[in-house]
């Protein structure tokens, strides 16, 4: 993301909150969100190899023999675990990616949007390798605008990002968001303005 995408979409966001009393606030992961997924498959294929570790001292297998299947079949489990396309292949983190969303969560956290005077903080989060799009908002916003409102901003993200315009889809659903937000949450004085505009990119 240049310096003039990170522009255009903070002049997005703080043209979108001078709206309304939310906050906006857009974050990109650049790095997989997947990573918890893989260390328990890994856990789980060691486990499984020492399972069958057992199973084969039954069949009097001498234990060199043991030793070096249960090496194995760890090995291959945990190639199997490393690989993000064999994980989406077998569907792991896919129901619904909840790596990427436990990063959205984190992140909101994190940011400090759930800190807000009125809980008044929407984030949209981009997990870019994930290839996952989610808006999380704050009970301020979930008791003024319906979780489901956000499903068309979520597609605008996604589709420009399949035709590789990702920055033109994030100012497309931010001015969208803005605008929901300006006639559920109109401006108050003293509210607003908490969190940068500029784009978090981790």
């Amino acid at each position: 993301m240049t310096a003039d995408d990170r522009a255009r979409i903070a002049a997005a966001v703080a043209a979108a909150e001078a709206r309304t009393s939310a906050e906006i606030v857009v974050v990109v992961e650049t790095d997989p969100c997947e990573e918890g997924d893989a260390t328990v498959a890994l856990v789980a294929a060691g486990f499984l190899a020492i399972a069958v570790g057992g199973l084969l001292s039954w069949t009097g297998l001498r234990l060199e023999g043991v030793v070096i299947a249960q090496a194995a079949l760890f090995a291959g489990l945990a190639a199997l675990a490393a690989s993000s396309r064999v994980r989406r292949a077998l569907g792991v983190g896919r129901l619904p990616s909840h790596a990427a969303h436990q990063a959205a969560l984190q992140a909101f956290e994190e940011l400090g949007l759930v800190r807000t005077k009125e809980r008044t903080g929407v984030m949209i989060h981009v997990a870019i390798a994930d290839r996952r799009v989610e808006i999380v908002a704050d009970e301020g916003v979930h008791a003024a605008i319906a979780p489901e409102t956000w499903a068309e901003e979520v597609e605008m993200v996604v589709s420009a990002a399949r035709a590789g315009r990702l920055v033109d889809g994030l100012v497309q659903a931010v001015e969208t968001c803005g605008a929901a937000l300006a006639q559920a949450l109109p401006p108050e004085p003293g509210l607003g303005n908490e969190l940068p505009n500029a784009p978090i990119v981790r």
